[in-house]
């Protein structure tokens, strides 16, 4: 039997020692490495935020546009510059596997076409809800090693995912009702028609159309609906739908042609097409009542309270403790003439003034009425006058969009598409509520006689179109390719 030297012992710990050094400074090195990884990360996360709400911003424009911003804008914010053939090969690799657990998760995720002459892969990385969601998946960014190569690592591979939402802007969303091209700007509007003997603005309805929007639900995981068909019956929807607001995107159709507009179905949900044409009802005589006064059949439980219902300033209408609030209250008690017309002045709202017949129509209506109120929009419209309302109107549940039509009249006999020229806002006026032959006009802040007790149906409903520029910015937002409003906040949702 042998003995080592002592001296052997020393050369064998000198290669022990030896090798965890060069072993301990790889594994330092390659923590450089690491991060640069974390850096291209973050990197990586910036650029699907930005591209992400890039593509959001353009809330009324077309999926290509959507696609085409988050597209420029993630290249911009990505560290590494591609020529145009490598952007379009790494993104033609590319695919987003998270998509399916999304989509099993509630939501409704659809890759959007690519650019033409992409040839993308399945799901690809680019995709819209259109329920009102966006999707950008980064595609894999390699950062190249230069102390990993000892452990055998010659790359890191990062990338990163977002989603945007297309929220309602001021939490009115958007109404089912609509606007005709020839809609007075700031007049009183006729929303809700109803057969026998009409009341002015309301003319009656068209042959058996009521005016209202049948709009299906597409299933918002934040709304909680659930998709479509959603209850199976036309008064529920038009109930929640008023409720609410319409649970996904719809924009103005550009050019007014029927060769391309994109038709508000259940059918163009699994295309991921964003609809710009509405159906108007035919023949519906329930839902609104429902849907903006009361909670009873057929408004499903789930979304109550019902529109009107949802206020801090109530009294008690017919039995439900409705929104009392006009509208005068939501103007800026800073503004003067001649920024704004004399009669919008807040002052000139009170019980000081002598009564004032607002409207021409011979008789004296107090200062304080919606006939004042609508005088002074009419004025606002007719010239060149700045913001009159404070961004607390937004708060009202009477406050909403709605959208306009390209259209001057409403189909006769059945239910017709009327394609979308642009979105305008509007105040939830008159409610004219019926018992047997007996009718009552509900306006915020004025005296209300009712028309009797037990059953009450919702004769009538008008609302004041109010101007563009009496609004304050963040109620107008970016407007749409053919002016008017934008009803849509974008805002980053994971």
């Amino acid at each position: 039997m042998s003995m080592k030297t002592k001296s052997e012992e020393r050369g064998a710990s000198a290669i022990l020692i030896a090798f965890g050094l060069v072993l301990f400074l790889g594994m330092s090195a390659f923590a450089i490495d690491l991060g640069f990884g974390l850096t291209e990360r973050r990197d990586d996360v910036t650029a699907a935020d930005v591209g992400v709400m890039a593509g959001a911003v353009d809330s009324l424009g077309s999926n290509a546009v959507v696609r085409d911003q988050i597209l420029s804008f993630t290249r911009q914010n990505l560290p590494t510059t591609y020529s145009n053939a490598q952007w379009q090969a790494l993104w033609e690799g590319c695919t987003d596997p998270e998509m399916i657990t999304l989509n099993g998760a509630g939501f409704n995720f659809i890759p959007v076409a690519p650019p033409a002459g992409w040839a993308v892969g399945s799901p690809w990385c680019i995709s819209i809800d259109p329920a009102g969601y966006v999707r950008v998946r980064v595609p894999d960014q390699n950062v190249a090693t230069n102390f990993g190569r000892v452990i055998g690592v010659n790359s890191l591979s990062t990338n990163a995912d977002a989603i945007a939402r297309w929220a309602g802007r001021g939490g009115g969303g958007i109404l089912p009702f609509g606007l005709l091209s020839g809609a007075p700007e700031g007049g009183n509007v006729c929303l809700r028609d109803h057969g026998g003997q009409p009341i002015p603005p309301c003319d009656g309805p068209d042959q058996g159309n009521f005016g209202a929007i049948e709009s299906p639900q597409f299933g918002n995981v934040a709304l909680g609906t659930t998709g479509c068909p959603m209850f199976g019956n036309k008064g529920a929807e038009l109930s929640v739908n008023i409720a609410i607001g319409l649970d996904h995107r719809v924009v103005p159709d550009p050019d007014n042609s029927p060769s391309n507009e994109v038709r508000d179905t259940c059918a163009i949900i699994s295309s991921g097409q964003t609809p710009d044409t509405l159906n108007t009802f035919q023949g519906l005589s329930v839902g609104t009542m429902e849907g903006l006064v009361s909670g009873g059949n057929p408004f499903p439980g789930s979304f109550s309270p019902p529109r009107l219902q949802r206020s801090a300033t109530t009294t008690n209408i017919v039995g439900y403790q409705l929104d009392n609030k006009p509208m005068w209250e939501y103007i800026d008690p800073a503004v003067a003439a001649p920024t704004v017309p004399a009669q919008c002045v807040r002052s000139t709202f009170n019980n000081s003034l002598p009564d004032f017949d607002w409207n021409g129509d011979g008789t004296l209506d107090r200062p304080q009425s919606w006939e004042h109120m609508e005088s002074c929009l009419l004025a606002h419209a007719g010239g060149s006058f700045g913001i009159l309302f404070l961004e607390t109107l937004s708060e009202s549940p009477r406050f909403s969009y709605v959208p306009q039509f390209w259209a001057n009249i409403w189909p006769n006999g059945n239910s017709d598409f009327r394609r979308i020229w642009r979105f305008k806002a509007t105040f939830l006026q008159t409610l004219w509520l019926k018992k047997g032959n007996n009718v009552s006009e509900f306006n915020p802040g004025e005296q209300f006689t009712s028309p009797g007790n037990g059953n009450v149906s919702l004769f009538q409903l008008s609302g004041l179109n109010i101007p563009d520029q009496a609004l304050p910015e963040d109620l107008r937002g970016t407007p749409g390719p053919t002016g008017g409003l934008n009803p849509f906040i974008p805002e980053l949702y994971r």
